[in-house]
Protein backbone atom coordinates (compact mmCIF):
# COMPACT_ATOMS: atom_id res chain seq x y z
CA UNK A 1 0.00 0.00 0.00
CA UNK A 2 2.45 2.59 0.90
CA UNK A 3 4.39 1.34 -2.17
CA UNK A 4 1.89 2.21 -4.42
CA UNK A 5 1.24 5.46 -2.79
CA UNK A 6 4.42 6.76 -3.05
CA UNK A 7 4.72 5.54 -6.25
CA UNK A 8 1.74 7.39 -7.49
CA UNK A 9 3.33 10.61 -5.60
CA UNK A 10 6.78 10.00 -7.68
CA UNK A 11 4.23 9.87 -10.70
CA UNK A 12 2.44 13.49 -9.68
CA UNK A 13 5.76 15.25 -9.22
CA UNK A 14 7.07 14.09 -12.46
CA UNK A 15 3.46 15.06 -14.25
CA UNK A 16 4.16 18.35 -12.48
CA UNK A 17 8.06 18.78 -13.29
CA UNK A 18 7.22 18.47 -16.98
CA UNK A 19 4.14 20.52 -17.23
CA UNK A 20 6.10 23.41 -15.29
CA UNK A 21 8.42 23.49 -18.28
CA UNK A 22 10.95 22.68 -16.11
CA UNK A 23 13.21 21.48 -19.11
CA UNK A 24 17.10 23.12 -17.90
CA UNK A 25 18.60 24.17 -21.24
CA UNK A 26 21.83 22.42 -23.12
CA UNK A 27 24.31 24.86 -23.88
CA UNK A 28 27.65 24.38 -25.48
CA UNK A 29 30.59 27.22 -26.31
CA UNK A 30 33.61 26.79 -28.04
CA UNK A 31 36.45 29.61 -27.99
CA UNK A 32 39.38 29.72 -29.81
CA UNK A 33 41.51 31.85 -32.52
CA UNK A 34 38.13 32.02 -34.68
CA UNK A 35 35.98 33.32 -32.21
CA UNK A 36 33.30 31.92 -29.86
CA UNK A 37 30.43 29.25 -30.91
CA UNK A 38 27.49 29.28 -28.99
CA UNK A 39 24.51 27.04 -29.56
CA UNK A 40 21.86 26.23 -26.85
CA UNK A 41 18.61 23.79 -26.81
CA UNK A 42 15.62 23.92 -24.37
CA UNK A 43 12.16 21.91 -24.71
CA UNK A 44 9.65 24.60 -23.42
CA UNK A 45 5.98 23.97 -22.41
CA UNK A 46 4.84 26.93 -24.93
CA UNK A 47 3.92 26.40 -29.04
CA UNK A 48 5.69 28.51 -31.73
CA UNK A 49 3.49 31.26 -32.44
CA UNK A 50 3.62 32.25 -28.13
CA UNK A 51 7.40 31.52 -28.52
CA UNK A 52 7.42 33.83 -31.91
CA UNK A 53 5.41 36.57 -30.27
CA UNK A 54 8.27 36.06 -27.34
CA UNK A 55 11.56 36.67 -29.06
CA UNK A 56 10.19 39.18 -31.92
CA UNK A 57 8.54 41.24 -29.19
CA UNK A 58 12.27 43.17 -29.28
CA UNK A 59 11.18 46.57 -27.15
CA UNK A 60 10.41 44.71 -24.00
CA UNK A 61 13.76 42.30 -24.13
CA UNK A 62 15.18 43.96 -21.41
CA UNK A 63 12.45 43.79 -19.37
CA UNK A 64 13.12 40.16 -18.36
CA UNK A 65 16.42 38.92 -19.63
CA UNK A 66 19.04 39.58 -17.58
CA UNK A 67 21.61 42.20 -17.43
CA UNK A 68 20.10 43.81 -20.84
CA UNK A 69 19.84 47.84 -20.31
CA UNK A 70 17.76 48.37 -23.24
CA UNK A 71 16.67 46.75 -26.39
CA UNK A 72 14.58 48.26 -29.12
CA UNK A 73 13.90 49.27 -33.32
CA UNK A 74 15.66 51.73 -34.51
CA UNK A 75 14.55 51.00 -38.15
CA UNK A 76 11.85 52.31 -40.11
CA UNK A 77 8.45 50.57 -40.12
CA UNK A 78 8.59 48.74 -43.71
CA UNK A 79 12.05 48.90 -43.54
CA UNK A 80 14.85 45.67 -43.23
CA UNK A 81 14.70 45.04 -39.21
CA UNK A 82 17.74 46.74 -36.85
CA UNK A 83 17.43 46.75 -33.79
CA UNK A 84 19.67 47.96 -30.64
CA UNK A 85 20.54 46.42 -27.81
CA UNK A 86 22.81 48.10 -24.75
CA UNK A 87 23.58 45.49 -21.91
CA UNK A 88 25.81 45.73 -18.52
CA UNK A 89 27.73 42.70 -19.43
CA UNK A 90 30.26 43.22 -16.69
CA UNK A 91 33.07 39.88 -17.32
CA UNK A 92 31.21 39.14 -20.46
CA UNK A 93 31.80 42.05 -22.33
CA UNK A 94 35.05 40.06 -23.01
CA UNK A 95 32.62 37.84 -25.27
CA UNK A 96 29.85 40.33 -25.85
CA UNK A 97 30.29 44.33 -26.18
CA UNK A 98 27.82 46.42 -24.17
CA UNK A 99 26.07 47.96 -27.51
CA UNK A 100 25.39 46.09 -30.49
CA UNK A 101 23.20 46.87 -33.62
CA UNK A 102 21.58 43.69 -35.24
CA UNK A 103 20.21 42.87 -38.57
CA UNK A 104 17.21 40.67 -38.56
CA UNK A 105 15.71 38.06 -41.18
CA UNK A 106 12.74 36.45 -40.01
CA UNK A 107 10.60 33.46 -41.20
CA UNK A 108 7.76 33.29 -39.06
CA UNK A 109 7.12 31.29 -36.73
CA UNK A 110 10.52 29.33 -37.19
CA UNK A 111 13.74 31.07 -37.67
CA UNK A 112 15.24 34.69 -36.93
CA UNK A 113 18.52 35.26 -38.08
CA UNK A 114 20.42 38.04 -36.90
CA UNK A 115 24.33 39.65 -37.84
CA UNK A 116 25.92 42.42 -36.01
CA UNK A 117 26.46 45.40 -38.60
CA UNK A 118 27.65 47.76 -35.52
CA UNK A 119 29.51 47.25 -31.97
CA UNK A 120 33.17 46.50 -30.57
CA UNK A 121 33.35 43.22 -32.03
CA UNK A 122 34.89 41.86 -35.79
CA UNK A 123 31.59 39.42 -36.33
CA UNK A 124 28.45 38.38 -35.17
CA UNK A 125 26.32 35.71 -37.09
CA UNK A 126 23.79 33.32 -35.53
CA UNK A 127 20.16 31.85 -35.34
CA UNK A 128 16.75 31.51 -33.15
CA UNK A 129 15.44 28.08 -34.39
CA UNK A 130 11.79 27.18 -33.38
CA UNK A 131 11.39 23.42 -33.86
CA UNK A 132 7.74 22.01 -32.95
CA UNK A 133 4.03 24.28 -33.41
CA UNK A 134 2.26 22.80 -30.46
CA UNK A 135 3.45 22.43 -26.99
CA UNK A 136 6.27 21.28 -26.46
CA UNK A 137 8.42 22.81 -28.74
CA UNK A 138 12.13 23.08 -28.82
CA UNK A 139 14.19 26.57 -28.48
CA UNK A 140 17.51 26.81 -30.61
CA UNK A 141 19.89 29.00 -30.17
CA UNK A 142 22.93 29.90 -32.43
CA UNK A 143 26.10 32.53 -32.56
CA UNK A 144 29.42 33.12 -34.03
CA UNK A 145 31.36 35.49 -31.91
CA UNK A 146 34.44 37.08 -33.06
CA UNK A 147 35.23 39.83 -30.57
CA UNK A 148 38.11 42.48 -30.99
CA UNK A 149 40.47 41.43 -28.65
CA UNK A 150 41.66 38.07 -27.32
CA UNK A 151 39.49 36.04 -25.19
CA UNK A 152 41.03 35.88 -21.45
CA UNK A 153 40.52 32.32 -19.92
CA UNK A 154 37.85 33.53 -18.11
CA UNK A 155 35.56 34.16 -21.32
CA UNK A 156 35.79 30.87 -21.99
CA UNK A 157 34.30 27.22 -21.34
CA UNK A 158 32.03 27.39 -18.40
CA UNK A 159 32.04 30.60 -17.94
CA UNK A 160 30.45 31.92 -21.23
CA UNK A 161 27.65 29.12 -21.26
CA UNK A 162 26.71 30.29 -17.45
CA UNK A 163 26.10 33.47 -18.80
CA UNK A 164 24.49 32.11 -22.16
CA UNK A 165 22.17 30.08 -20.19
CA UNK A 166 20.74 32.81 -18.07
CA UNK A 167 19.85 34.33 -20.41
CA UNK A 168 18.57 31.89 -23.28
CA UNK A 169 16.72 30.29 -19.86
CA UNK A 170 14.59 33.66 -19.42
CA UNK A 171 13.68 34.05 -22.69
CA UNK A 172 11.71 30.46 -22.35
CA UNK A 173 10.24 31.40 -19.03
CA UNK A 174 8.71 34.01 -20.35
CA UNK A 175 7.63 32.25 -23.17
CA UNK A 176 5.71 30.01 -20.77
CA UNK A 177 4.68 32.18 -18.48
CA UNK A 178 2.74 33.99 -21.32
CA UNK A 179 0.96 30.48 -22.04
CA UNK A 180 -0.08 30.40 -18.90
CA UNK A 181 -1.36 33.66 -18.85
CA UNK A 182 -3.27 32.80 -21.98
CA UNK A 183 -4.69 29.60 -20.76
CA UNK A 184 -5.92 31.63 -17.52
CA UNK A 185 -7.69 33.65 -19.79
CA UNK A 186 -9.36 30.95 -22.01
CA UNK A 187 -7.69 32.28 -24.90
CA UNK A 188 -5.73 29.87 -27.31
CA UNK A 189 -3.02 32.00 -27.17
CA UNK A 190 -1.98 35.60 -27.32
CA UNK A 191 -1.66 37.88 -30.56
CA UNK A 192 1.15 37.07 -32.25
CA UNK A 193 3.73 40.29 -32.68
CA UNK A 194 4.95 40.44 -36.35
CA UNK A 195 5.81 44.01 -35.68
CA UNK A 196 7.34 45.44 -32.55
CA UNK A 197 5.72 49.04 -33.48
CA UNK A 198 2.16 46.60 -33.02
CA UNK A 199 3.20 46.24 -29.30
CA UNK A 200 5.96 47.88 -26.70
CA UNK A 201 10.51 42.21 -26.78
CA UNK A 202 17.56 38.41 -29.75
CA UNK A 203 20.37 37.72 -27.28
CA UNK A 204 22.71 40.64 -27.16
Amino acid sequence: MKSALLAAILLLLGMATAASGNTKAKVKANSGLSGVKVEASQLLQTDARTLWGTITDYNRLATFIPDMVSSRVISAPGAPKRVEQIADAGLFAFVMPDQVVLALEEAPYSVIRFRAISGKLVSMTGEWRIVGEKAPVTLIYRAHIVPMSPIPPLGSGYFVEDEVRARFEAVGREAERRSIESRKAGGYGPPVLTSPYLSPYLPR
